[in-house]
């Protein structure tokens, strides 16, 4: 990106009311029981683990209601609730990892995490803006020449962003 080049990104709000959907089943799936009754500890034990493990999914997904990624010449910035920054020049690692909901790969999500300066930024494929944030984590790849795996290699080669450097032709003009 160059100059006053920038975009951000929100997560749309069907995502985000169907997460909370899901979040709010788990708990009341996981919390109903002690409602009702007084479960034996060896089941209130995983139902107790369950009802945690919601309730981080339920935080998490509330935080995203209020989240904006951005990113412009300088880095990327996630704004809102535990918000942070991250320079270009402080990027050391780039991972983008595909998750599939179906064995043929057919639906899924990717994750896209930036890690530089002591601060790591995970944006995932539902965000608005998603493939303007690939491509800017892109180009600071290459540009940087950062070393990355080659399953985030053929993941940014998907979305049609190539991470590696362009090679100098052996051919001079």
């Amino acid at each position: 990106m160059t100059g006053d080049d920038s975009m951000s990104g929100r997560y749309p709000p069907d995502a985000l009311k169907a997460d909370g959907l899901r979040a709010g089943a788990g708990l009341a799936l996981t919390l109903g029981p002690f409602l009702i009754a007084q479960p034996h500890p060896l089941i209130a034990a995983p139902l107790l683990a369950g009802a945690a493990l919601f309730g981080v999914f339920a935080l998490r997904t509330a935080q995203r209601r209020f989240q904006r990624i951005a990113v412009d010449a300088t880095g990327i910035r996630q704004h809102g609730p535990l918000g942070r920054a991250i320079r270009w020049d402080q990027v050391e690692t780039v991972a983008l990892r595909y998750y599939s909901t179906r064995r043929d790969r057919q639906g899924g999500w990717m994750q896209l995490t930036v890690r530089g300066a002591g601060r790591r930024i995970a944006v995932e494929s539902p965000l608005d803006g998603f493939d303007r944030v690939a491509a800017a984590v892109a180009a600071a790849v290459r540009g940087r020449g950062l070393p990355v795996s080659e399953a985030t290699r053929d993941n940014f080669v998907s979305l049609g962003h190539a991470v590696d450097p362009p090679r100098p032709s052996p051919f001079r003009r």
